[in-house]
C-alpha cells in the first residue's frame, strides 16, 4: 500500500536536480547537492521542516556530497574529488575520468572502510563505457565494474558484506559481496531487480536490509526485499524523484530529492523539484564516514590506477 510522503519547502525552493541525500549526525544537518547548479547543500530538521539551508557552491557540477570523519565534507565534481574543511576551505583532486570523451561523476557513497566508491555518467554519445570507481584515503584508486550504461545509486547491507548499484539507463539494481580487502572483478554482479515502475535512481539501504529504490519518472520510491521482491511504495507529488535518504537524530524520517530538469515549465506542477519527507516505519543505517583528510587530502595516488 502507498502512502504520501509530505513535502517540505527547503527554501522553499524547487531543485533543478537534488541528489545525494544524507544525514551529517555530527553536525545534525541534512546534506544533498543539486547537481547541475554545483551546489552542496545542507539544512537543519526542524520538526517536519528543512530551515536554515545554506549552500556552498563549487563552480562545476556536484554528483555527490560525504561526510568525513575530521568533520568537513568529500564531494564528487564534474571530474575529479573535492574536499570542503571544516573551516570552509576548497581543494579539488586530478581528473578521475581517463577518457577525453564528454561524461562527469555521478552519484556517490562512503564503504564501511571509509573509502569512496563513485560512478560516471556520459554527457553526450553512447552508454555502456562508464565504471564504477573506489577511491582510498590515501588516493589509490581501483575500478571495481566497467561497461556500466550510467552508474547511479550505491549502497550497502547492514554488515558491509553486500555492495548494491544501480545502472539507471540499464534498468537494474545488482550486487556483489564486499569487504575490507581487495574487490574480485572476475566475480559476476548478480541482478537483483530488473523491473521498475519508473527509471531506478538513487537507492539507500534500511536497518532491516531493504533497499529503498527512488524511481524517476514514477513517482514514487519502492522498497524491495534483497532478492528483489517489492515490499511496499512511498508516493511523491513530483515525478522525477532521485534520492532517498534516511534522516534525524534517529533516522527515522525518509527524505527524497527530486528535479525539474527535463520537465517542460508548462508541464511543471507545484511538487515538482521539491525535497520530500516522509515516516518511514523504519530506520535507517549510519552513513559511512570518509576516513581522508579534508584539510590537507592525499591525492598522491590519483593518477595510479590499481587494476
Amino acid at each position: 500500500m502507498a502512502h504520501p510522503l509530505r513535502g517540505l519547502d527547503a527554501a522553499p525552493e524547487r531543485y533543478d536536480l537534488a541528489e545525494g541525500v544524507i544525514w551529517d549526525d555530527a553536525a545534525q544537518l541534512v546534506r544533498w547537492v543539486d547537481i547541475r547548479e554545483g551546489r552542496v547543500l545542507a539544512a537543519r530538521l526542524e520538526g517536519d521542516r528543512l530551515v536554515d539551508t545554506r549552500e556552498q557552491r563549487l563552480g562545476e557540477t556536484v554528483g555527490a556530497v560525504a561526510v568525513a570523519r575530521d568533520g568537513g565534507l568529500l564531494v564528487a565534481a564534474a571530474r575529479r574529488l573535492a574536499t570542503v574543511s571544516p573551516s570552509g576551505d576548497i581543494a579539488f583532486g586530478p581528473d578521475l575520468l581517463r577518457d577525453d570523451r564528454p561524461q562527469r561523476l555521478n552519484d556517490g557513497a562512503v564503504d564501511p572502510q571509509g573509502r569512496f566508491v563513485v560512478g560516471s555518467l556520459s554527457l553526450s554519445g553512447p552508454m555502456g563505457a562508464e565504471v564504477l570507481l573506489r577511491v582510498g584515503p590515501d588516493g589509490i584508486v581501483e575500478t571495481l565494474r566497467t561497461g556500466i550504461q550510467l552508474s547511479n545509486g550505491i549502497a550497502w547491507s547492514p554488515d558491509g558484506a553486500t555492495i548494491y548499484h544501480v545502472d539507471t539507463a540499464g534498468s537494474s539494481i545488482s550486487s556483489h559481496s564486499y569487504g575490507p580487502g581487495g574487490f574480485d572483478v572476475d566475480e559476476p554482479w548478480t541482478p537483483v531487480v530488473t523491473d521498475f515502475p519508473g527509471s531506478p535512481d538513487g537507492l539507500t539501504v534500511d536497518a532491516e536490509g531493504m533497499l529503498w529504490s527512488a524511481q524517476y519518472s514514477a513517482g514514487c520510491v519502492v522498497r524491495y526485499s534483497p532478492d528483489g521482491a517489492e515490499i511496499s511504495r512511498l508516493e511523491v507529488e513530483a515525478r522525477q524523484p532521485t534520492c532517498p535518504g534516511f534522516v534525524g537524530p534517529a533516522l527515522d524520517r525518509l527524505a527524497v530529492t527530486t528535479g525539474i530538469e527535463d520537465l517542460p515549465a508548462s508541464e511543471r506542477g507545484p511538487g515538482d523539484g521539491a525535497l520530500y519527507l516522509a515516516d518511514a516505519g523504519v530506520a535507517g543505517v549510519p552513513e559511512n564516514l570518509w576516513a581522508g583528510d579534508t584539510r590537507a587530502p592525499d591525492w598522491t595516488h590519483l593518477d595510479k590506477e590499481t587494476p
